[in-house]
C-alpha cells in the first residue's frame, strides 16, 4: 500500500501514523449518556468524538490490572520488610 497523503483544501486526511496504526471497525452499543459526553469533549476540543473516545479507551487499556497494581504494592511491602 503507498504512503502517499491524501490531502483535501489544507488539511491532510491520511498521515502516516494512520498507516502505523490501522483501525478495525466495530459496532458496540453504549449509553447515550456516554455518548453525549465525549461529543461535548469533542465539540469543546474541536476533535471528532471517535478520536476523544479512541483516545480514552488507549489510555485506560495501557493501564496496569488491578491484579498487577496490588502485585506489586505487595512486592514493595514485602521488600520494605
Amino acid at each position: 500500500m503507498s504512503k502517499k497523503k491524501i490531502k483535501y483544501g489544507k488539511t491532510d486526511l491520511l498521515t502516516d501514523e494512520d498507516f502505523k496504526n490501522p483501525k478495525i471497525r466495530i459496532s458496540i452499543m453504549i449509553d447515550e449518556e456516554i455518548l453525549e459526553t465525549f461529543k461535548e469533549r469533542a465539540k469543546q476540543a474541536g476533535e471528532g468524538y471517535q478520536t476523544i473516545m479512541h483516545r480514552a479507551l488507549r489510555e485506560a487499556a495501557r493501564k496496569p490490572s488491578l491484579e498487577e497494581r496490588v502485585t506489586k504494592l505487595e512486592s514493595q511491602i514485602n521488600k520494605a520488610s
